[in-house]
């Protein structure tokens, strides 16, 4: 029978998903139950320190927010590298028990991207968004990309998980619906929403912010292609408000 839930709520984002080396159940496209996990006993990722680096020279941001950003890796990096950063998550056990050891509790809040973010307009320089978006439902983007752009002043960098349209088609789930068996090894991450670089380009088109893919091409050539492997492989999207 399936493990995977109707609605990934924040409950669903819990020690197992992130530390436990067997980790969430689902079954697999063989019928038979597998488990996937993030298996990271501390949240560390020594990568993190390049992109950090990476971002300090392309955007010099005072102050950064990470949307969604986990148990505080790269909070606690960016902040390595002088950027005052801060973020927050859905996750209780991310934020607390289970937050990176070298984020500071201040730094990384509990919130629900689809409620009213609790940060004024334009304050923050540079807002990151890594593995988020596919996790958010289709019905609540028009909840979070606004919010996205209200404390956005400067800079906007987004790594989202895409397919390419056409070896991959992409899948939207709908809340309360069951995630059909084919789909579970891919929806056991809480991805949701996975489309093509095109859904997304499109959802993000706005009068004020015009996308920079040369700071894409900027960001890429400072960081080691092995670190970003998997970044590559989907989409880097850069926002710049006009």
């Amino acid at each position: 029978m399936s493990k995977i839930p109707t609605v990934f709520d924040a409950k669903y984002y819990d020690e197992d998903y992130f530390r436990t080396p067997e980790g969430k159940k689902y079954i697999g496209s063989d019928g038979e139950v597998h488990g996937w996990s993030y298996a990271s006993p501390d949240g560390e990722f020594l990568g993190a320190k390049q992109i950090a680096e990476a971002w300090k020279e392309v955007f010099n941001p005072t102050y950064m927010l990470d949307v969604g950003a986990g148990r505080g890796t790269f909070v606690a990096y960016a902040r390595d590298v002088g950027i005052h950063a801060y973020g927050f998550d859905y996750s209780s056990f991310a934020v607390n028990e289970g937050r990176y050891p070298r984020c500071g509790s201040v730094y990384l809040i509990q919130h629900d991207a689809t409620k009213p973010w609790p940060w004024y307009d334009k304050q923050f320089p540079l807002v990151v968004s890594l593995d988020f978006y596919e996790h958010i439902y289709e019905e609540d983007l028009f909840l979070v990309i606004p919010e996205m752009f209200r404390v956005a002043s400067k800079y906007i960098f987004l790594q989202i998980a895409t397919v390419d349209g056409v070896k991959e088609k992409g899948y939207s789930l709908k809340k309360g619906e069951p995630v059909p068996e084919g789909l579970q090894g891919l929806a056991v991450a809480g991805h949701v929403n996975v489309r093509t670089e095109e859904y997304w380009y499109d959802r993000f088109d706005h009068e004020d912010w015009m996308p920079r893919r040369d700071l894409v091409a900027h960001f890429v050539s400072l960081v080691d292609q092995r670190i970003i492997r998997n970044w590559l492989l989907n989409t880097i999207i850069v926002l710049e408000r006009i």
